[in-house]
């Protein structure tokens, strides 16, 4: 190939790349190279264009092709670490930002990348050091800020991340996720008011649910409710259905009709709401006036802690179902019986920090004397073992006796109804923040919440109780402690609990 055609050829891949036909580029860019004419120019392109094309492993390889004929560039550095941070390979990462750094070490997007990829590796301090760094440089560093802000609210610091979090939305008004993160941290501090309001740009944040289409039907802003009807959908997790269903007698007793729309899963558990209510899964079977979002409720009823409803309990098992668990697993008896939850969904975004290792953690709970261990956690068969209990299986491999109710339970197509049914048998629950804790509060059964140190705003940052739930204690992790103090402290609570 004439160096003409070469430079006609990279001039037609880079057309292709600029008007984001990616693949096409890419194809180009390959035959480019394959005439023997590998230079940095073109290498870098095509690493740019598959790294677009969301193909990072082969921008990866590319980007160490590069590595001996652009040895001196940052921005080879730069990218390269950008790419092996989109595929979860921080450490290498953090090496090539730090390769970057070598050359321009004033370099603050540089900086903040290598900081966010030391967070992923744990490394929260040297994290945080590094974005402070690298605003420092450059006031105008929006993602350093931004994790900064985050970093800071996770570590319970939220006077500072509130701060800093209210310059961002200033300074980028536009920021969804600037806007969401600055409610989160409020509404941990107890600001219901601007907290929600803050809340509200959910829907508007990268990765976040989808909101449901109503399409021709008005979001409720408030207006007067007498002689209409009210779709209010669920969204987000099960356990913040559960939570948020209490609201639902607030919004009845504005005078209209109030559809409540639910996952089908729900169902059959949330028709046992005590309001005067329309509870349906079949989210086209009704019209209405208006809608909203469940936890918009928050904002539009104008709530504080203080004003939240007060219920002993707001949802109820199935009495058959409670009849035929008691007398399954023989409840009711002379001993006392314990409920346990120890893992959340692993792929949520609450997750990191609130799950236990291990059902192990709770062997302290085994020194409770006259009192029986229960799972409540769903597992499969190949976590249980048989045993001499009442369901006859129990979790697999402890160093101490925890029952299981058995694979089966939950196990159709509607969730909870087991697990409620077993709870109103109990004497308490002991749980990680996941949905079976809200369902325990829900059903006004006496329960020990296992929370880490900054734990998800509903639980704020102090104090034992919750007004969302008068049964449930709260057992906090102090800031840099491990679960097994908090589960000492929980199982001296359990002690006090069971002996009233």
């Amino acid at each position: 190939m004439t160096p003409e055609a070469g430079q006609a050829l990279f001039r037609e891949a880079t057309d292709f790349h600029k008007a984001q036909d990616f693949e096409a580029a890419i194809t180009l860019y390959r035959q480019l190279l394959d005439t023997g004419a590998e230079t940095a120019e073109t290498l870098t392109y095509l690493a740019s264009a598959l790294r677009s094309a969301g193909r990072q492993p082969e921008a990866v390889e590319v980007y160490r092709r590069l590595e001996p004929l652009a040895a001196d560039r940052a921005d080879v550095w730069f990218n390269r670490g950008n790419a092996l941070n989109d595929i979860g390979r921080h450490a290498e990462a953090s090496d090539c930002y730090s390769r970057a750094l070598d050359i321009e070490p004033d370099n603050a997007s540089v900086i903040s990348n290598l900081a966010i990829a030391l967070a992923e590796l744990g490394r929260e301090e040297e994290a945080a050091a590094l974005y402070r760094r690298a605003l420092e440089l450059d006031p105008g560093q929006k993602l350093a800020a931004h994790n900064l802000a985050n970093l800071l609210s996770d570590w319970g610091e939220l006077d500072e991340a509130a701060a800093l979090l209210r310059q961002i939305v200033a300074k980028w008004p536009e920021l969804a996720e600037g806007h969401y993160n600055l409610g989160h941290v409020l509404l941990k501090l107890g600001d219901y008011a601007n907290g929600f309001a803050e809340y509200e740009w959910r829907w508007d944040t990268p990765g976040f649910f989808k909101k449901p289409d109503y399409k021709g039907i008005p979001v409720w802003r408030g207006e007067p409710l007498a002689g209409r009807k009210l779709i209010v959908h669920s969204e987000q997790g099960l356990g913040d259905t559960i939570q948020f269903a209490k609201l639902l007698g607030l919004a009845k007793s504005l005078g209209g009709d109030i559809v409540f729309h639910v996952p089908e899963k729900l169902e059959a558990l949330l028709k046992s709401l005590p309001f005067d209510i329309e509870v349906t899964s079949q989210h086209s079977a009704s019209g209405g006036d208006f809608q909203i979002p469940l936890m918009s409720l928050m904002n539009r009823l104008k709530l504080t802690p203080g004003s939240i409803p007060v219920m002993q309990s707001h949802l109820a098992a199935d009495t058959e179902k409670v009849a035929q668990w008691r007398q399954r697993l023989h409840l009711g008896g002379s001993e006392k019986a314990i409920g346990f939850v120890w893992q959340g969904n692993p792929n949520s975004p609450a997750e990191r920090g609130r799950s236990l290792k291990s059902p192990e953690e709770l062997a302290p709970f085994s020194a409770l004397s006259g009192t029986r261990l229960i799972a409540l956690q769903k597992l499969g068969p190949d976590d249980l073992e048989p045993a001499d209990t009442p369901s006859g299986w129990r979790v697999k491999g402890l160093s101490f006796s925890m029952e299981h109710p058995g694979a089966d339970m939950d196990d159709g197509a509607d969730a909870f109804l087991d697990t409620a049914a077993i709870m109103s048998g109990l004497d308490l629950v002991v749980s990680v923040c996941t949905a079976p804790l809200h369902l325990s509060g829900a059903l006004g059964r006496p329960a020990i919440a296992l929370l880490r140190s900054a734990p998800d705003w509903r639980w704020m940052m102090r104090g034992e109780d919750t007004p969302w739930y008068p049964t449930v204690t709260l057992c906090r992790r102090k800031p840099g402690e491990a679960y097994a103090p908090a589960i000492a402290r929980a199982v001296e609570k359990a002690r006090d609990l069971l002996t009233q």
